[in-house]
């Protein structure tokens, strides 16, 4: 298994606003029941082995035989859900880790495709081209009136989940995103926290996803999100004139030194102080040539952060050692001492 982060990843531009996007398509085995009410796993051993001749270059991982430490790490590059990760039976992974295929989540299958600097509907292409290629060996559940029959009601149709990961410091900071939130929600989209469903934000990061499937093509669903997220870009961008102040200044400076200096770190102080350093850099108040937000606001995650324990060095503390690790990586990364 792979402990580092992803490729597409480490390769991410420092974009302004939107960090990455993926699409997700939902699918069931037509006559089998579904995840939750299936009695043994046979039918999906059957799935995967079927997955497995189809797409022979992809990494088969048996999610349930892993420790706890390495599933909390998929779950971090955002290549399984929290959900399979406590649930789940397998997942095949692509070398470049930017296309994963879940068996056994809340569907039997469950193809995501993700990236930075890359379109919605490229995604798509690259996900539905996956799809095709399974549903030549696979007869799926599907009604000719409502689509793609999915264990979620809200689900039901395209089977797609597109979203999209967005840094909203300037929305957070003046209280408006809760706003659009309610907004959003009146007409079928949602932002939550970065892993989805019951997560929270942090770091003043957003994800901007489809609610209902039901009723629109793929390519509607894509153009109306993308429309969403060009305007909560835009409405970023005003909100952030607002900032421009010599309160913001000092805050992102202060973040900077904390950041620089500090010994002990929780997840919620690092992910704000990074977020504060990266609109210090976004608002041009100070500079940092090599600065990857996504990489290294992936780093400080939990799991990642115990990995680095375990490979570099030993603590007494599990808790002070992660927090200590934390800081220590912050340090290292923007050039504290």
């Amino acid at each position: 298994m792979n402990r580092h982060t992803s490729m597409w990843i480490q390769n991410a531009v420092n974009t302004e606003i939107e960090m990455s996007s993926r699409i997700r398509l939902a699918r069931n085995i037509k006559g089998v029941p579904f995840t939750h009410v299936l009695e043994d796993d046979e039918d999906l051993e059957a799935l995967g082995g079927l997955v497995a001749k189809v797409l022979p270059d992809y990494g088969l991982t048996a999610v349930q035989k892993l420790p706890v430490p390495d599933r909390a790490l998929l779950v971090e590059k955002h290549l399984i859900s929290p959900n399979f990760a406590k649930h789940g039976n397998r997942v095949f992974i692509n070398n470049d880790e930017d296309v994963s295929i879940m068996l056994g989540e809340e569907d039997h299958l469950r193809i995501q495709a993700l990236g930075t600097n890359i379109g919605l509907e490229s995604l798509y292409e690259k996900a539905n081209a996956i799809d095709d290629t399974l549903e030549k060996k696979i007869e799926y559940a599907f009604d000719e009136q409502y689509g793609y029959l999915t264990a979620c009601p809200t689900n039901i149709g395209t089977g797609m989940r597109a979203s999209v990961m967005l840094h909203l410091p300037a929305l957070t900071a003046t209280n408006k995103i809760q706003r659009f939130h309610n907004n959003l929600t009146r007409f079928g989209f949602t932002l939550r926290g970065i892993y989805g469903e019951g997560s929270e934000p942090l770091g003043s990061v957003y994800q901007l996803s489809n609610q209902v499937t039901l009723g629109f093509e793929e390519s509607v669903i894509i153009n109306n999100l993308t429309e969403l997220k060009n305007r909560l870009i835009e409405e970023e961008r005003m909100a952030r004139q607002h900032l421009l102040t010599l309160d913001t200044k000092d805050a992102v400076n202060r973040s900077l030194g904390i950041l620089q200096h500090a010994y002990k770190l929780s997840l919620k102080e690092a992910s704000m102080h990074l977020s504060n350093v990266k609109l210090g850099i976004d608002l041009s108040y100070i500079e940092f040539p090599d600065f990857n937000f996504q990489e290294w606001f992936q780093l400080i995650q939990p799991a990642f952060v115990k990995e680095r324990i375990n490979i570099e060095e030993d603590y007494d503390s599990p808790g002070g050692a992660a927090e200590s690790a934390r800081a220590s990586l912050m340090r290292e990364l923007l050039g504290g001492k």
